[in-house]
C-alpha cells in the first residue's frame, strides 16, 4: 500500500469538497437565515467548517507530499490505492459534510447531521428534517449541492482534476459513479465531457425551472437535485405547493434524463444515431418501463380506481423510477397495485452510468438472460446460448458478478431489516423492508413510518448509522466498498 498516494489523493478529495462549500458561504453571508438561526451564528459555523475542510484536506494532502518525498516507491495510484480511496473516501466525506449541519445548528446531533450528509452525498435524499421552511437558506443549498457533487460522484470529479492517473482511474469511476462502462477511448476526456454536460443539463433545467414560475432560489435547488436524481428540496412537502403542472412537467424531463445512461448523450451528441438502439439497450427497456407503469396507474384511474390527479400519477411513478424521491402526492395512500408498482420501482433503479441508483436495469435484464440460456442449458448440455446486451455477447464471469451483487443486495437488505427492527422494534415490517430497500437503492422516501410525508428524525441513533452505511454500501454497489475488507485479496493487486 502506498500511503502517500492515498493520502494525497484524499486530501485532494477533502479539499474538493471544502471548495464546495463557498456557495453556502456566499449564501450565509449574503441572505437572511431562517427563524431558529442567526447570521453570525451561521457564518461563524460556515467559516469553521471551511477552515477544518482546508485544514483536514490539506494536511492529509501535505503529510502525503512529505512522505512521498522520503520514499522510493513509484508515485502513482494503484488498483490497491484506488480501492482504499474509494473506502476511505465516502466515510471522511460524509464527516466533512456533516460539519454544516453540526457547527451551523448545536442543537444537531452527530448521527443526525451524518445521516443528513450521507443521504446528499450518496443521492438518496432521506431526510431528518421536518421543516424546511426555518432551515437557513446556506442549509438547504449544502444539502442539494452535496447531492450534485454526489451525484457524478465526488471521486469522479477528482479523476477530472487530477492528472498523472493510470488503471487506477477506471476502479474508481467504476465503483463510484458506474460510468467506467464507456469505451471511449480517453476515460478522463470522458469524465471531463460528462461532467460538461452535467453542468448544462442543470443551467437548462434551473433556467426552465424559474421561467415556470420558481425563484431563483428554488430553481437552483431543485436544478441540483434534479439533474443528480437526489430528491432534496427546499419545501417541507417536497414539490406538493410550489409547482405547477408545467413545472412537474419540466422536472419529469430532467429525471428521466438524470435517470438514463450519460454516455447515450455523449454517442447522440456526435451524431451517431445507429448507434443508440444497439449500444443503450437498456435506455430503452427503462423508458419502456416507466411508460408502462404510468399507463396502467392512468388506466386504473379513468376506471374510478384512483382519485390522484393525472400528473401527480406520472410524476411519483418517474419519481421513485430514476430513484429521485421528490413526492407530489402521498402514494403511501394509493392502491394496493399503486404500492406494489412503486416497490417495485424502488429496487429496480435507473440506467447504469448515470446517476440514478437502485438495482439498474442492466443487471435486470441480464438476470433474466441468463436465467434463459441456464434453461436452455439445462434440457440441452450442448447448445451454445450466448448472452448478449447493447449489441456485444456478456462474458460467462459477468453471471457471477451479476449473482454477487444480486445476493448482496438479498442479504444487506434481509440482515438490514431485522437489525432496523432491534434498534427500532415500533416500526411496521412494511416501513423497515421499504426503508432498508430505500437505502440501499438510494431512493429516499418509503412508506408507512418511513413513508413520502415523514422524516426519519425520531428513528434511534443506531438506526441512522445502519442507515448511513447501507447508503454508502448501494452507492458503492457493494462490491466496492466490501472489498477493502477481503485481507486474500490485497495480495493479489
Amino acid at each position: 500500500m502506498n500511503i502517500a498516494v492515498l493520502l494525497r489523493s484524499l486530501g485532494m478529495v477533502v479539499l474538493l469538497l471544502g471548495a464546495a462549500m463557498v456557495f453556502s458561504v456566499l449564501l450565509a453571508w449574503i441572505i437572511p437565515t431562517g427563524e431558529r438561526h442567526n447570521t453570525g451564528l451561521d457564518l461563524k459555523g460556515w467559516a469553521l467548517c471551511l477552515g477544518i475542510a482546508v485544514s483536514v484536506g490539506g494536511g492529509l494532502w501535505g503529510t502525503g507530499k512529505y512522505l512521498g518525498k522520503r520514499s522510493s516507491r513509484p508515485d502513482t495510484m494503484r488498483r490497491r490505492e484506488a480501492m482504499a480511496l474509494v473506502g476511505s473516501g465516502w466515510f471522511v466525506c460524509g464527516l466533512m459534510a456533516a460539519l454544516p449541519y453540526c457547527l451551523c445548528d448545536p442543537h444537531e446531533t452527530l448521527p443526525n447531521a451524518l445521516f443528513e450528509a450521507v443521504s446528499g452525498l450518496t443521492t438518496t435524499g432521506a431526510t431528518i428534517f421536518s421543516n424546511l421552511e426555518n432551515l437557513p437558506k446556506s442549509i438547504l443549498m449544502w444539502r442539494s449541492v452535496t447531492q450534485w457533487v454526489g451525484g457524478m460522484g465526488i471521486l469522479a470529479m477528482f479523476v477530472v482534476v487530477l492528472s498523472g492517473m493510470t488503471s487506477s482511474s477506471k476502479t474508481l469511476i467504476g465503483a463510484e459513479s458506474s460510468l467506467a462502462n464507456s469505451d471511449i477511448s480517453s476515460l478522463r476526456q470522458t469524465m471531463r465531457r460528462l461532467w460538461a454536460l452535467y453542468v448544462v443539463l442543470t443551467l437548462v433545467c434551473g433556467a426552465g425551472l424559474y421561467f415556470l414560475g420558481l425563484t431563483p432560489f428554488q430553481a437552483i435547488n431543485y436544478s441540483l437535485t434534479a439533474v443528480s436524481t437526489g430528491g432534496f428540496g427546499t419545501e417541507s412537502d417536497s414539490v406538493g405547493s410550489i409547482f405547477t403542472v408545467w413545472s412537474k412537467s419540466w422536472l419529469i424531463i430532467f429525471m428521466i434524463i438524470g435517470a438514463i445512461s450519460f454516455p447515450f448523450y455523449l454517442v447522440l451528441m456526435r451524431g451517431r444515431f445507429n448507434d443508440l438502439g444497439k449500444r443503450f439497450e437498456e435506455v430503452w427497456w427503462f423508458l419502456a418501463m416507466i411508460g408502462f407503469f404510468c399507463v396502467v396507474m392512468l388506466l386504473q384511474k379513468l376506471g374510478g380506481g384512483s382519485d390522484v390527479a393525472a400528473i401527480d400519477l406520472v410524476f411519483n411513478i418517474v419519481s421513485i423510477g430514476t430513484c429521485t424521491g421528490y413526492v407530489s402526492d402521498d402514494y403511501d395512500h394509493w392502491s394496493r397495485m399503486g404500492v406494489g408498482i412503486m416497490l417495485f420501482l424502488m429496487m429496480i433503479g435507473g440506467c447504469s452510468g448515470s446517476t440514478s441508483g437502485g438495482l439498474k436495469v442492466s443487471r435486470i435484464i441480464l438476470w433474466f438472460r441468463f436465467m434463459a440460456s441456464g434453461l436452455v442449458r439445462s434440457f440441452r448440455p450442448q447448445a451454445v446460448s450466448p448472452v448478449k446486451l447493447n449489441g456485444r455477447q456478456v462474458p460467462d464471469e459477468a453471471q457471477s458478478q451479476l449473482f454477487l451483487v444480486l445476493t448482496l443486495f438479498g442479504f444487506f437488505g434481509i440482515t438490514g431489516t431485522m437489525a432496523f427492527q432491534m434498534f427500532d422494534p415500533g416500526h411496521s415490517l412494511m416501513g423497515a423492508v421499504s426503508g432498508i430497500i430505500s437505502c440501499l437503492g438510494n431512493i429516499g422516501p418509503a412508506f408507512e413510518e418511513m413513508g413520502p410525508t415523514e422524516s426519519v428524525h425520531d428513528i434511534s441513533s443506531p438506526s441512522k448509522i445502519l442507515f448511513v452505511c447501507l447508503m454508502i454500501l448501494g452507492r458503492l454497489e457493494y462490491v466496492a466498498l466490501l472489498v477493502i475488507f477481503v485481507p486474500k485479496l490485497w495480495k493479489r493487486y
